[in-house]
């Protein structure tokens, strides 16, 4: 039986399209919309596995990746690949004077510092995926609008920028969701959501100090409102889960935010998976 993958679409053209179908060639792939989506269906078993993205070297982390990655129940990060994003600008060959400009809301981040230079009175607009944004310009001949995606999926539509001018050397991180235990490779990284159950002073050496003692390094550290006046803390450091160092610091992070032990979700490990060293590729 072939392997059930979601990610995110609405199409094969999509960045998380791509990437899918390179990792996954023969399974059988169903782009969904939006990220939650993906995670709530692949944690339902629907799919075996979910595909999304995660961090750009631009401009940093996937919020909605972070919050529906709290939702998860049967899944966990498994896996992370990374991908070169060569943005192009297009539009419809008869376009008149670009108004607005269309694409994921990452893509126009990422190309802020172009669009301002060259389209200062254009308007954004975010949209659910960059596929969506070429999908609106072609169906609704739209011809004041420009989508930013990849070059394959400005199909028949005139390139006015390429990634050169764009956004250079832009590169997104994906992460693969999914059931499998992962075992330690010795060259690992372990993604954890910590919650403290009150704000005070000095929470953040009572998280990061445990870490330091057994000399474990934190790659990334991120807060996200937790929508009740707290912040969820996601931290990926290097090491595995099952490792005994980090074990102990993260029973001893435990004990620095919940002495009782009052609360359950203090720290949810959110995947453990071999270290692709993604920022270091060309």
């Amino acid at each position: 039986m072939d392997i059930k993958v979601a990610y995110l679409g609405p199409t094969e053209k999509t960045y998380t399209g791509q990437i899918t179908k390179s990792i996954f060639p023969d399974a059988e792939r169903t782009p969904i919309q939006p990220i939650r989506n993906i995670m709530m269906q692949t944690d339902a078993l629907k799919f075996d596995l979910g595909v999304i993205p995660l961090e750009n070297i631009y401009n940093g982390h996937v919020n909605e990746t972070l919050d529906s990655l709290l939702d998860m129940q049967s899944v966990r990060i498994v896996r992370e690949v990374s991908m070169k994003i060569a943005h192009c600008l297009g539009a419809l060959p008869n376009h008149a004077q670009i108004y607005k400009i269309m694409s994921k809301d990452q893509g126009l981040e990422q190309c802020s510092r172009y669009l301002c230079k060259q389209y200062p009175n254009a308007n954004l607009i975010a949209v659910s995926s960059t596929d969506e944004a070429v999908r609106r310009i072609k169906e609704e001949r739209l011809l004041n609008t420009a989508a930013i995606a990849s070059e394959e999926s400005l199909d028949k539509l005139e390139i006015l920028a390429r990634e050169d001018k764009l956004c250079p050397n832009n590169r997104t991180r994906f992460i693969v969701l999914g059931r499998e235990e992962t075992q330690a490779t010795g060259d690992d990284k372990t993604f954890l959501a910590i919650h403290p159950p009150i704000d005070k002073p000095g929470i953040l050496v009572d998280i990061s100090k445990p870490f330091s003692r057994y000399k474990i390094n934190l790659e990334y550290i991120q807060s996200r409102p937790d929508a009740k006046k707290g912040y969820t803390f996601y931290i990926e450091l290097d090491g595995h889960q099952l490792d005994k160092k980090v074990i102990k610091a993260m029973n001893k992070v435990k004990d620095n935010l919940d002495p009782k032990h009052k609360h359950q979700d203090t720290i949810k490990i959110l995947g453990s998976y071999a270290n692709s060293h993604w920022k270091d590729e060309n």
